[in-house]
């Protein structure tokens, strides 16, 4: 029998829009047989389902973690480390505070870019209101403090719309978020290798998310999976949702080259785009060697 895996989903912890226990339950419907939640530069969804019942996929646990390899931001997903590790709660806290920082300069460069009759502390306030408001609006009670809350570019980018400076997400990431518009947000992420070496550090699983949306060039894409793998890399994310022909193939290519193991993602954020749901990746192709395979 062939496993529904999905090893890559946000909950309203980060970016997403249902909470965890809703996303949870939306795996099962949809037929999810191992589920790991990895929201962005965090753990909170998972301490939050420490204390249900839950009665459906298997769950690991996972974050996402923002990084920089040769000037490009990099996302690496770790997987499958125990939540009471003595040094997770650091590395969350290095990254909390390099997104507050860099929320901080995202907040300067829109006042000054809209010409806005507010402080950046002001529009803050009203994107971490927001960020809130998308918690409460689930329906299983998981809402964060305010000093806990995350903010990242999708948070202002609601904001945005909300104000009517857009009408849709990619309109914010085009005229107002993109990094020619906003600055080098790069600057605050760690290298690549150091999240490896965390995630290793807590004898998790090191994927390098969604490798196929970089739009790098071949040679560049096998210099980074070179370096990934050098760095202690342990698998790409192979199989995803609405990948380009011949993309799967030419991740699991590259796994086969450089040793590593492949894993299966939807990178699922929220019902609104069907197209990328909750256990709907491709499957992996028969030779390649499926990174839960030993869980």
């Amino acid at each position: 029998m062939t496993l529904n895996v999905d090893l890559h989903c946000h909950t309203t912890a980060s970016d997403g829009s249902m909470g965890p226990l809703e996303v949870y339950e939306r795996a099962h419907d949809k037929g999810v047989d191992i589920l790991a939640i990895t929201d962005h530069d965090s753990v909170a969804a998972h301490q939050f389902l420490k204390s249900k019942t839950l009665e459906g996929p298997r769950l690991i646990t996972g974050m996402e973690l923002s990084t920089t390899w040769s000037g490009m931001e990099i996302h690496i997903v770790g997987l499958n480390f125990s939540l009471s590790h003595p040094d997770l709660e650091s590395i969350i806290d290095h990254q909390y505070s390099a997104r507050k920082q860099r929320s901080r300069l995202i907040a300067n460069r829109l006042v000054k870019q809209l010409k806005l009759d507010i402080s950046a502390d002001a529009l803050m306030d009203e994107v971490i209101d927001l960020a809130l408001n998308r918690q409460k609006q689930s329906a299983d009670g998981f809402v964060l403090s305010r000093n806990d809350i995350q903010t990242g570019r999708p948070h202002f980018a609601y904001w945005l719309m909300a104000r009517g400076y857009v009408n849709e997400m990619q309109a914010a990431f085009d005229k107002h978020l993109s990094h020619q518009k906003i600055g080098n947000l790069k600057a605050f992420w760690p290298p690549m290798s150091q999240a490896i070496a965390w995630i290793r550090a807590l004898d998790g699983t090191a994927v390098l998310a969604h490798p196929g949306k970089y739009k790098m060039t071949r040679t560049k894409l096998r210099a980074l999976v070179k370096d990934f793998k050098q760095a202690g890399g342990h698998a790409l994310e192979v199989s995803g949702c609405q990948q380009p022909p011949g993309q799967r193939e030419t991740l699991a290519s590259l796994c086969e080259d450089f040793q590593l193991k492949a894993s299966r993602a939807s990178d699922f954020h929220t019902p609104a785009n069907p197209w990328v749901e909750l256990g709907k990746a491709s499957e992996l192709p028969d030779d390649s060697l499926p990174v839960w395979e030993n869980w």
